[in-house]
């Protein structure tokens, strides 16, 4: 296979343009540094303290998501809303105190992926269409295990949990 003159300088122009795309994304990537080319020991420290450990939030976030759930199955209505809300908070409360994790901008992620899905499901609950909230509340998990493979946490698969009660909580409707 020949090459000519031309040829060979759009392959040398298309390689060096990866090259430099790949320098400017490791360079968004890179954590702040000093002067001297090197992270701030102690700013990396401070940071550190101060950003609650993601898991420990999902975590809370995955309980009421499946009280939620637990309540939705019982079809108690006023139960339902209590930990939808919680639901929301939960997720804002990581959204406004862990905004990025390991490089990830779980804000972002969040609003795209989370946020989407929680208004038809707050609409179903309203007019109490069961069927639909059921639903909507398997979207939204969805949408948590789609959120998890895009940043490589596939790993973590979560499930609606309407039939599976591990809570020390009776969900039934008061008469």
């Amino acid at each position: 296979m020949m090459f000519d003159r031309k040829s060979s300088a759009k392959i040398l122009y298309s390689a060096l343009t990866v090259i430099l795309c790949a320098l400017v994304m490791l360079q968004c990537t890179t954590e702040k540094t000093d002067n001297n080319g090197s992270a701030s020991q102690q700013e990396l420290k401070k940071a550190k303290e101060n950003t609650p450990e993601l898991a420990v939030a999902m975590g809370q976030l995955q309980t009421y998501h499946h009280k939620f759930a637990l309540a939705v199955e019982a079809k108690n209505y006023q139960l339902a809303n209590f930990y939808l809300h919680e639901v929301e908070a939960a997720a804002d409360g990581i959204k406004e105190n862990i905004p990025s994790y390991e490089g990830y901008d779980i804000r972002k992620f969040m609003k795209i992926m989370f946020d989407s899905d929680v208004e038809p499901l707050e609409t179903a609950l309203a007019n109490k269409n069961w069927d639909k909230v059921r639903q909507k509340t398997i979207d939204l998990t969805n949408s948590c295990n789609s959120c998890h493979n895009a940043t490589a946490h596939g790993f973590v698969k979560i499930t609606p949990g309407f039939d599976n009660n591990p809570f020390n909580q009776d969900f039934s409707v008061s008469e």
